[in-house]
């Protein structure tokens, strides 16, 4: 899953047992709020054009 919500994009594919890329983008909030949600993102990229270099 690639996302820019922590809670629920990354959260929920982490509870479904997927791997969750988290972007800097749109609903994103800072790397704070990252860790105060208690999720760790399986990648963070600033970019989804960036994420050609990570698959």
């Amino acid at each position: 899953m690639v996302g820019d919500d922590i809670i629920t994009d990354i959260g929920g594919a982490r509870a479904c047992g997927m791997k969750g890329i988290l972007v800097k983008t749109g609903k994103y909030r800072g790397g704070e709020a990252v860790r105060a949600s208690g999720i760790e993102p399986d990648l963070v990229i600033d970019s989804l054009a960036d994420l050609p270099e990570y698959i």
